[in-house]
């Protein structure tokens, strides 16, 4: 490893929460990556039939609760019902904004459609403007977001690369950075982003050594599942 990594901060964002500690999405799993001191949480967001803003990955609450449901077709009641392991709640975007203030970054992904404007005015009502990061697959709720308040940070996810594309979309509307799916991220794919002013993500990283080789390549930041060791590594 190069000796200038000391000199660069590489941001660490718990993917979910301390999801390896807690369930996911869940305001024990922001605890914990309170606690272990890693630099953002990141979460998901979906909209509950009565339009309250709730923190959960899926379209259904099958696989983190147990019960067959949509999330768009359920009340915060509804949700609040469920256990989503560990006598954990489903909790909305403000519980988390009361745990999380001042304590540790909130990167925000908005799973669907339709809450941009909710998401936005909760984003000012809290005075998160100037330290929230929100990214999405959906890019133009991005640009939505833009036109809103332009000084949030966006952050452009993409999976399958179409890296041309995407940079060019990221660089023409001054987005803050791109997160990809780490497998796809390359030493070249940096440098043309970070030659363009943009930040790199790599999401879903867990291996030590890919940790390593992301951040000897030069990526910004690690979304990962395991904070302990992405600490570990970067403190060396």
């Amino acid at each position: 490893m190069r000796n200038e990594l000391n000199n660069r901060k590489v941001v660490i964002i718990a993917h979910r929460g301390a999801k390896r500690l807690a369930p996911e999405n869940t305001l024990k799993a922001f605890k914990k990556a309170i606690e272990l001191n890693a630099d953002y949480v990141e979460f998901d967001t979906r909209l509950s039939k009565d339009r309250e803003i709730v923190l959960m990955h899926d379209a259904t609450t099958l696989r983190t609760t147990g019960h067959i449901g949509r999330v768009k077709k359920m009340t915060l009641d509804d949700l609040k019902k469920l256990n989503c392991g560990e006598k954990e709640k489903i909790p909305t975007l403000l519980e988390l904004i009361e745990l999380a203030k001042e304590k540790i970054g909130l990167w925000l992904e908005i799973k669907t459609k339709g809450q941009t404007e909710k998401v936005v005015r909760i984003i000012k009502e809290n005075r998160l403007v100037d330290s929230i990061i929100v990214s999405s697959f959906h890019h133009r709720e991005l640009l939505r977001i833009q036109k809103l308040e332009p000084k949030i940070k966006l952050s452009a996810l993409v999976f399958g690369i179409k890296k041309n594309k995407t940079i060019n979309e990221a660089m023409e509307n001054k987005f803050y950075a791109i997160q990809s799916f780490h497998r796809f991220i390359n030493m070249r794919f940096i440098n043309i982003v970070h030659d363009n002013n943009i930040k790199v993500l790599a999401w879903n990283v867990s291996s030590k050594a890919k940790m390593r080789r992301l951040i000897d390549w030069g990526v910004d930041g690690l979304v990962t599942n395991d904070i302990k060791a992405s600490k570990e590594l970067l403190n060396r």
